[in-house]
């Protein structure tokens, strides 16, 4: 149950925090929505090509 009320009480929060950032932010910024303020909610991890891998020069072959 304590779970369930944090979590209740920091989609209040987020929410807030979310338009008042929104009505005071510069208009070339994005929107931040409440669940970029929400410490509970998991953002999706970013995931990396094998083509961007070898752009970075982490798959070149080792010489040796």
């Amino acid at each position: 149950m304590v779970d369930g009320r944090q979590r209740d009480q920091w989609n209040h929060t987020a929410q807030l925090l979310a338009a008042i950032y929104n009505a005071f932010r510069d208009h070339k910024t994005r929107a931040l929505s409440p669940a970029d303020f929400h410490p509970f909610v998991r953002k999706p991890a970013p995931t990396i090509t094998l083509k961007q891998l070898n752009e970075m020069g982490v798959l070149t072959p080792s010489k040796g």
